[in-house]
């Protein structure tokens, strides 16, 4: 009996290792098919320096193969001044911990730093040259003055149809939520994150059926027109006369006049000479009369006091 059964045992360990084995080859040869199907993302960076990281990565969202296919606008000519201006109408809001958002509405601040935009301007130019139809762009900033910290400033853009889309899932500025002990944080936190554009430039509203399918981690995004961002960064804004005039008015000065041309502001300075000039003058003559009112006091205390009294004249009697 016992021999029976240990035959027995041994031939389910021989059937479950089978079966192991079998199941192994199967997801090893579907995994070519899962690629290329698109089910596995897979990335190449493209660019690593100075702690940003730049690249490409499979579009989950993608499928060619579909009745509507749905591909990105890839490769995207942009000059790496476009990705400048384009990265500078970016701005984002969150906080940091649990309820500072409870208690107050933070301000937007720029997604990207000057330098940052200096930095990013060329890798991600050609990340877009070299990005296919099915792929995206990805970026990640490490925080310079905190190397060593989880929190970083990272997201992925692509084109589709007439838009771009921006996603961001984390920034660096924005520290991570208090996890009460557990050393991993969930990746669906976003710090209550939000993208807005900065003024003139306007985000776009993306039809229903044009919008991207958006997972779970990717909450924080926003869609933009690039050609009609371009065009409003580099129309002139009539805002010049009104801040100087501000300007003027906090600082104590006189504001330039509306009409300011380069005539008037020289008049305006001349004026602002004379009259400094002119207080210049009158400051020299009030230090030479304070002068010699003090020269008149020591004067009169340096004269001898006397305390005799006036003889007074007898009378005979």
């Amino acid at each position: 009996m016992r021999r029976l059964t240990h035959m027995f045992l041994k031939r389910v360990n021989c059937a479950y290792r089978g079966s192991i084995r079998v199941g192994l080859l199967f997801v090893l040869s579907c995994l070519p098919v899962l690629t290329d199907c698109g089910l596995i993302s897979q990335q190449r960076i493209l660019y690593e320096a100075g702690g940003i990281r730049v690249g490409v990565v499979t579009d989950l969202s993608t499928n060619e193969q579909a009745s509507s296919p749905v591909t990105n606008g890839h490769p995207a000519a942009l000059t790496p001044q476009d990705i400048r201006s384009l990265l500078g109408s970016l701005e984002v809001s969150g906080w940091s911990g649990m309820i500072m958002g409870v208690f107050s509405h933070p301000l937007p601040i720029p997604v990207f730093t000057e330098a940052e935009m200096v930095l990013l301007a060329e890798p991600l130019a050609a990340a877009f040259h070299q990005a296919t139809s099915r792929e995206r762009v990805f970026f990640v900033i490490q925080n310079v003055s905190a190397p060593y910290q989880t929190d970083r400033t990272s997201g992925s853009l692509f084109f589709r149809d007439d838009y771009l889309h921006v996603i961001l899932t984390d920034h660096y500025t924005l520290l991570k939520a208090d996890t009460g002990g557990d050393e991993t944080r969930d990746p669906r936190d976003n710090k209550g994150m939000k993208l807005w554009m900065v003024g003139p430039a306007q985000a776009a509203t993306v039809p229903e059926e044009r919008e991207p399918h958006w997972n779970a981690f990717e909450t924080v995004h926003i869609s933009l027109k690039p050609a009609e961002v371009l065009a409003a960064r580099k129309t002139p804004q009539p805002t010049m006369n009104s801040s100087r005039q501000t300007a003027g008015a906090a600082t104590g000065q006189p504001a330039l006049k509306g009409d300011a041309t380069p005539e008037n502001t020289t008049e305006s300075v001349n004026d602002l000479r004379t009259q400094l000039k002119e207080q210049s003058g009158m400051i020299e003559k009030l230090k030479a009369e304070l002068e010699q009112l003090r020269n008149e006091i020591k004067s009169e205390a340096s004269k001898p006091f006397s305390n005799s009294k006036p003889s007074r004249k007898q009378i005979a009697p």
